[in-house]
């Protein structure tokens, strides 16, 4: 249960929306595979931070991490896993709502009604959509 919670914990702050375009440029390298530091490079952000996005992806089965040899140095090549191939594209009108890149979904979806009733996100989302704006 505290991985779970230190899990999303990474993602609150703009971090789901880091999660997805890496997992968009990851998608787009194909079987390729992109460098890791190229990651960084194109989102513009630390290797610190890119780091324990590419590892809590790793962890939920998304993505693969491999040591090559690049321009003599040892790099991590980024793969998508047939996981992240059989993700559906959602509509962009939907990137707003956070059940849909939420790693718990499936736990939701089979019927775990307190959880949905408790989770953060879903409430936080419900409120900053539903509450008209301070005046």
């Amino acid at each position: 249960m505290q991985s779970e919670e230190r899990e999303l914990k990474l993602s609150e702050g703009g971090g789901e929306q880091l999660e997805k375009r890496v997992l968009d440029i990851v998608s787009a390298a194909g079987e390729a595979g992109v460098l890791q530091r190229d990651i960084w490079r194109i989102l513009n952000i630390d290797s610190r931070k890119g780091s324990k996005i590419i590892k809590r992806l790793e962890r939920m089965g998304l993505i693969s991490r491999e040591v090559v040899v690049h321009k003599g140095r040892k790099v991590y090549l980024i793969k998508a896993t047939p996981k992240l191939r059989q993700i559906p594209k959602l509509p962009s009108e939907l990137d707003e709502i956070p059940c849909f890149y939420c790693p718990l979904l499936p736990v939701c979806f089979a019927g775990d009604l307190a959880r949905i009733l408790t989770c953060e996100k879903l409430n936080r989302w419900l409120l900053d959509s539903y509450l008209p704006p301070r005046a």
